[in-house]
């Protein structure tokens, strides 16, 4: 293997799902910009792919943990995603859910332009919040009110760590004065049930590709108010 050397258990990873072979050429190329997973671009003899594990404590200042289970349910989202809205996810190729470690295909930033990218360069294209809004609608709309998927993504502690707790609440305490509609919003947030809620929705998560955008870091991925996903994307607009 060349390059980078990554954590010894994604090597492991890759050889007991027969995705390498001892003696093949393997480059490790680590992907920057995230703070929650260690993640890498994995160039192999036959085809290139995306390795994702999830971090017990994130790369921030403040001390954020959260749990590494949140990469199984990145992962059955994303394997949800595929059902319903193929080409709006990376093709899901592998998991071990016990590590917190998944592949997907690798798409080559070259024909899959980040959309946050594209509009910090003056890129806005109107259809693409369209096309962005009508996938996200399609794949709550599948999961609404199925009890089978509500049972699948058990997740809301990690969606209480990972989003409830930094963003309201955590903002709650800083501006006293409207902790009350903060905590009220939280609690109302954590008890919905209604369909299956991405998470992350910001246009540093979504690719622009040749058939629409592509949805990434599903890590929040959620049974609950579908309602979150539209607010936090444009949240990433407004503020």
């Amino acid at each position: 293997m060349t390059a980078a050397t990554p954590d010894p258990r994604l090597p492991d990873f890759l050889r007991s799902h027969g995705l390498a072979k001892p003696g093949d050429d393997v480059t490790w190329t680590p992907l920057i910009g995230g703070v929650s997973s260690d993640i890498w671009r994995v160039d192999l003899p036959d085809r290139s792919l995306c390795i994702k594990r999830a971090l017990p404590e994130l790369k921030v200042a403040a001390r954020w943990q959260a749990p590494t289970e949140r990469n199984a349910y990145e992962w059955a989202w994303i394997n949800f995603a595929s059902e319903h809205c193929p080409t709006a996810v990376p093709e899901p190729v592998a998991s071990d859910p016990e590590q917190g470690i998944f592949a997907m295909s690798f798409l080559d930033p070259e024909r899959y332009p980040v959309w946050k990218r594209m509009l910090l360069d003056g890129v806005v294209q109107t259809q693409t919040a369209a096309q962005v809004g009508t996938i996200i609608a399609r794949l709550h709309a599948a999961s609404a009110g199925d009890t089978d998927i509500a049972q699948r993504f058990q997740s809301g502690a990690i969606f209480h760590a990972i989003r409830l707790e930094p963003y309201l609440l955590a903002t709650a305490v800083h501006h006293p004065d409207l902790e009350g509609q903060l905590r009220g919003l939280s609690e109302r947030t954590a008890q919905a049930r209604i369909a299956l809620v991405h998470g992350d929705v910001s246009p540093k998560n979504i690719l622009l590709g040749p058939s629409g955008p592509v949805f990434l870091d599903a890590e929040c991925a959620w049974y609950g108010d579908p309602a979150f996903d539209a607010a936090f994307c444009l949240n990433h607009f407004l503020l």
